[in-house]
């Protein structure tokens, strides 16, 4: 984690150096460094996912825990592209993309939904 927290230091020293002495070079720079750290952050995510997927297959609920996965992985994804779109200045593009990505989570716990309802259902029976 030091390691990280040290390149990210030294990357956003790098980035207001170049914004000031070669500001066409900033935002590619910021891209590559946004990238790197994505990329060094996916293998705890697959941890993570490994370990949900454990979790969930014990109490037999898979179908829940692939829409759970599902939709962390799409924050990831929003947060991510709303964070370089807001970088570049691009704050209309950010809300529209943060905005999509609420919406595709809505649209993956609709099945969810429907268990919730269905359980409730049920119980109003007995």
């Amino acid at each position: 984690m030091i390691q990280i927290v040290g390149l990210a230091l030294l990357s956003a020293l790098v980035i207001l150096l170049l914004r000031e002495l070669r500001p066409c070079f900033a935002a590619p720079a910021r891209l590559g460094v946004t990238v790197l750290l994505f990329g060094a952050a996916m293998p705890l995510y697959v941890l993570v996912l490994k370990r949900v997927e454990q979790l969930f297959s014990v109490t037999g609920a898979e179908a829940y825990a692939s829409v759970l996965l599902r939709a962390a992985g799409v924050a990831l994804i929003c947060e991510l592209t709303a964070t370089l779109c807001r970088d570049l200045g691009e704050n209309g593009v950010a809300g529209g993309v943060q905005l999509f990505g609420k919406l595709e989570i809505l649209v993956l716990s609709l099945p969810l939904v429907d268990d919730v309802l269905e359980i409730a259902k049920e119980l109003l029976r007995f």
